[in-house]
């Protein structure tokens, strides 16, 4: 399997648990010591040799555009897939089929998570699955919804199941995102607006072609005012890097 070479960040949602400061901005543009949250995601993927990236922005998606334009002073080449914010995932995914390369790395605009980019791909390929998906272990109940999982990975590395409820038996991990992806599995005669995770994600799981890359290293959200200034905090303890304002524009 060749380099992973394009980043695809779903970037589209409203972000209601953010409010007030979704009513003005996207969610990934929320403010982290003074820079959008954006700005730490896109360090850790040029950190992981990454520099392509595709954006799938719906809610306010001209300050996402704005701000990064289409390519910044580092040499990431940006490009966007505009819709609107009732898209869901799935459906985010197929208005941007032709812009999608044939093997990407998707990830939320809102979790954050250092990339070991070669680990993963090469779990990827011992696995010899369409779509991993990474999975925090969540030993310590330290996830988004405490100890509330999603997925159940068996021994050999495959995910059995995939419920986003977060109510069937045997859970023992949860999804964050950092997907690798082939663009195959994408449907492009489905004309639903469909849930990646519900829909495609779940078939997946339920026919054995989705594999898990295991980690016990914490992720971070900002999915509430709470989260947003914990990871705030912990860019600083952890050292966590963002874009130099030189690199913007």
């Amino acid at each position: 399997m060749g380099k992973i070479e394009k980043a695809v960040i779903l970037a589209g949602g409203r972000g209601e648990r953010l409010r007030p400061l979704t009513d003005e901005l996207p969610k990934p543009m929320a403010p982290v010591h003074g820079v959008p949250f954006t700005d730490y995601l896109l360090r850790s993927l040029v950190d992981a040799g990454i520099m392509r990236v595709l954006f799938l922005v719906g809610y306010k998606a001209e300050k996402i555009m704005a701000y990064y334009g289409d390519c910044l002073a580092c040499g990431v080449q940006i490009e966007y897939s505009v819709g609107t914010e009732e898209d869901l995932t799935g459906r985010r995914l197929l208005n941007a089929y032709e812009k999608l390369s044939d093997r990407f790395l998707l990830l939320y605009g809102d979790n954050y998570w250092p990339i070991p980019m070669e680990k993963m791909t090469a779990n990827y390929e011992r696995l010899g699955l369409p779509v991993t998906t990474t999975v925090f272990s969540n030993k310590k109940g330290t996830g988004e919804y405490g100890h509330e999982n999603n997925v159940i990975v068996d021994a050999s590395g495959r995910v059995g199941a995939y419920d986003k409820t977060r109510r069937a038996p045997g859970l023992n991990g949860i999804d964050i995102g950092f997907f690798i992806v082939e663009k195959k599995v994408l449907d492009v005669s489905e004309t639903g607006n469909i849930s990646f995770e519900k829909k495609i994600l779940a078939q997946l799981a339920a026919e054995g072609r989705l594999g898990a890359f295991m980690t016990d290293e914490q992720y971070y959200f900002i999915t509430s005012l709470d989260s947003l200034r914990n990871f705030e905090a912990v860019t600083l303890s952890k050292g966590f890097q963002k874009l130099e304002q030189k690199d913007i524009r």
